[in-house]
């Protein structure tokens, strides 16, 4: 496995977010697809040209650089789930995208890189792991909450 399969996975995740947001398109504003379109493009550019140096970088530059591009296609996923919940307060349509998008994304994202770490013996960062392991759990935490809604949880407290 090659560390290229981050920016080939992070190129295809704008895509969806592109189009994704041309599905909300009364949601979100009319430019935003188009962004989204060229930050893939430019992952395929970057794919290209990574060809080039793929002799001159050893692994575990090229690792970090397609890393920072998939934690990019990472951070506008959650930037789009942030934007319909606060700016536009549409709480279903970003409970259903947290659900949808952000989780499977952010936890698939998680495991393959954790597995390329230690398949390869890339020079993770000790703490890496474990403040992965934390964020997917808040992840999850966040994502059962706000899937649930507030009516589920008062009733497990004990409310109406």
């Amino acid at each position: 496995m090659l560390p290229e399969l981050f920016a080939m996975l992070a190129s295809d995740l704008f895509l969806l977010l592109s189009l994704m947001t041309c599905l909300l398109d009364e949601k979100v504003p009319k430019a935003l697809p188009y962004v989204f379109q060229v930050a893939a493009l430019s992952g395929f550019g970057h794919l290209l040209i990574s060809r080039i140096f793929f002799i001159e970088f050893d692994v575990n530059m090229r690792f970090w650089y397609n890393v920072f591009y998939l934690g990019v296609a990472l951070t506008n996923i959650v930037a789009v789930n942030a934007y319909l919940a606060f700016a536009k307060k549409e709480w279903k349509v970003a409970r259903l995208w947290s659900s949808a998008v952000t989780f499977p994304t952010i936890a698939i994202t998680l495991i393959a890189t954790t597995n390329y770490g230690f398949a390869f013996d890339s020079t993770l960062p000790p703490l890496l792991i474990p403040a992965l392991l934390t964020f997917s759990l808040i992840l999850l935490s966040v994502s059962t909450a706000v899937l649930l809604g507030s009516k589920v949880i008062n009733r497990i407290k004990g409310g109406d």
